[in-house]
């Protein structure tokens, strides 16, 4: 049902919205990468990271050096 009205799965969306928040966290907050993997629900930073990269086709260490903001 969701993958008709919105032309995604459920876990895509999801997926989606974790990618949003941890970009977030990267640019605005000195956090860890692993801290922000811990606080989105990822006890494993490297599958976290994984997802990232999917989504970004960066590494979130990489997208932090990119986007930080001075």
């Amino acid at each position: 049902m969701v993958k008709k009205q919105f032309g995604k799965t459920l876990t895509q969306m999801i997926q989606e919205r974790i990618v949003i928040e941890a970009k977030r966290d990267l640019v605005l907050t000195g956090k860890l990468v692993k801290e922000i993997a811990n606080d989105l629900g990822y006890n494993d930073p490297y599958y976290f990271s994984r997802i990232f990269k999917k989504s970004t086709t960066v590494s979130p260490e990489e997208f932090r050096l990119r986007y930080k903001l001075t």
